[in-house]
């Protein structure tokens, strides 16, 4: 599970990709849930039916943590629409 601040739209890949990227520190904000509950053909289950879970911390970090501003999202260039639509007419050749 990824944990989002409710400035990021959960749905919006990028902007999930962009709070991964610029508030998540792994040394502190992973947390590891043991023994939880999944199908038991699940294939990353070593024992069947129970594997480990992961929650991933994306949200601003929180005083007394000084990694810096985090208020200000990225936003996407003006000319993305065009290089996008560039890159799928490469794609469809």
């Amino acid at each position: 599970m990824i944990v989002v601040d409710e400035d990021v739209d959960p749905f919006n890949l990028p902007q999930v990709m962009w709070a991964l990227s610029t508030k998540m520190n792994p040394s502190g904000d992973l947390i590891t849930v043991p023994n939880m509950p999944v199908l038991e053909l699940a294939p990353q289950a070593n024992t069947p039916g129970v594997t480990d879970k992961l929650i991933i911390d994306a949200t601003t970090p929180a005083a007394p943590d000084q990694r810096g501003n985090y208020g200000n999202q990225v936003r996407d260039l003006p000319e993305m629409g065009e290089w996008i639509t560039k890159l799928q007419q490469l794609a469809k050749k």
